[in-house]
């Protein structure tokens, strides 16, 4: 016989509980991608002196902010309480993810649009307004830039670490979430970056985002790995991901089609077998999203305990 204690406390008894829908794993993609954005090229700008003069890093920066708008609009949408936004800055909670997250979002927007500014100072010298910022911050390009490299890590980290803070749910209750989160962040923007830049540099974003797409499938290993290994709620979990009703989109759509196929195109393209296609950033970008939307809808469709 089989005995199954329930609170009610789940969406397969209270429908009304699965309570998310598109607009969050928007935002986390959003999320990820913005600071994937601003980590990538403050990483190049700090490494390589003439990515002042890049236009891919440049159009990179100006996009970073514009992406996470999109998100934080989704986000918006997705608000029960639309007006209270503000109260989460009445306060900062030191144990609470959504407050870290909160806090590091609104350093994000001023820094991420400081370097943008900067980056297009020929563009924007002769406004008045923006002159002396522009004279004043020039001599801390690089100091800005390493500063935006954390500030996006930290972004794309508390995408992840906002679901896998949710105990009640197993398959969110995953510490390594944190970290595919950041990669897949970083792998998606890699990847926008290669569809925009001219010929002669795509093969170094193809050679960046092969090692991000390679981490980023050795983390999701981990997380699958840790889950069927976990307590009993998390092994469940994990094999309706990876066995149920999601499976065939997981595997196929964000493994696949995500990462392993772009993996071997870009392996090609960067040994020069192949010419560079738009189909292989194209393929990262929909993989990452799947990714979340995946993810998301699987950890409500579990019941919060077995």
């Amino acid at each position: 016989m089989i005995e199954t204690v329930t609170n009610k406390l789940n969406p397969q008894v209270l429908p009304h509980l699965q309570v998310w829908g598109w607009e969050v794993p928007v935002y986390l993609f959003c999320g990820g991608l913005a600071a994937g954005l601003l980590v990538i090229s403050s990483g190049i700008l700090i490494t390589r002196n003439e990515a002042n003069f890049s236009y891919t890093v440049r159009l990179s920066a100006l996009l970073s902010p514009i992406v996470l708008s999109v998100g934080m609009f989704a986000l918006f949408l997705d608000l029960a309480y639309k007006t209270h936004v503000w109260r989460f800055y009445t306060a900062f909670v030191p144990t609470s993810p959504m407050s870290w997250g909160s806090w590091l979002l609104m350093l994000f927007y001023p820094l991420a649009i400081l370097q943008a500014v900067l980056l297009y100072e020929k563009q924007l010298e002769s406004v008045g307004a923006l002159k002396g910022l522009i004279g004043f911050f020039r001599p801390w390009k690089k100091l800005l830039a390493f500063v935006n490299v954390h500030i996006g890590s930290g972004i794309g980290v508390y995408t992840g670490i906002l679901l896998a803070t949710f105990y009640a749910r197993p398959l969110w209750s995953n510490s390594v979430l944190g970290l595919v989160f950041l990669l897949s962040g970083m792998s998606s923007a890699t990847a926008l970056m290669l569809w925009m830049a001219p010929e002669e540099k795509k093969r170094f974003y193809s050679l960046v985002d092969m090692y991000l797409l390679s981490l980023e499938a050795f983390a999701i290993t981990v997380l699958i790995i840790g889950g069927v290994t976990g307590s009993e709620n998390s092994h469940l979990a994990m094999m309706n991901l990876i066995t149920g009703n999601f499976a065939p989109w997981f595997w196929t759509v964000s493994l696949l089609g995500g990462i392993l196929v772009p993996l071997s195109l870009e392996t090609l393209e960067t040994m020069g077998k192949v010419r560079f296609s738009p189909i292989t950033p194209a393929l990262v970008l929909v993989g990452g999203l799947s990714l979340r939307f995946i993810l998301v809808f699987a950890g409500q469709a579990n019941p919060t305990f077995f």
